[in-house]
């Protein structure tokens, strides 16, 4: 029997996957209540522009969680309070 383990961004990457839109945008009201109903958005997530780094190099930000379902962060307002997710295109050419 093989056991899963949950990540803590594994909601963002089920969340797009499952959204499939070419762009979807997320409230942070809406990452509270959808994605993190236990702990609410790391305070880093609403205070640092580099939380929302499209970068693998730190498992501690939530970058895991858009790209492993093939999305980016596009643009990120943070007294708003919204991120903006664009769907990663892969170039035909390179195949």
């Amino acid at each position: 029997m093989s056991v899963t383990r949950t990540k803590k961004y594994d909601g963002i990457t089920h969340y797009l996957k499952s959204n499939n839109g070419s762009q979807v945008t997320l409230t942070f009201t809406q990452f509270d209540e959808l994605l993190f109903p236990r702990s609410g958005l790391p305070q880093t997530a609403r205070q640092d522009l580099d939380w929302w780094a499209n970068d693998y190099r730190h498992p501690e930000k939530g970058a895991y969680g858009w790209l492993n379902a093939n999305y980016e962060v596009v643009q990120v307002n943070l007294d708003k309070e919204y991120v903006v997710f664009n769907k990663l295109v892969k170039a035909s050419w390179l195949f």
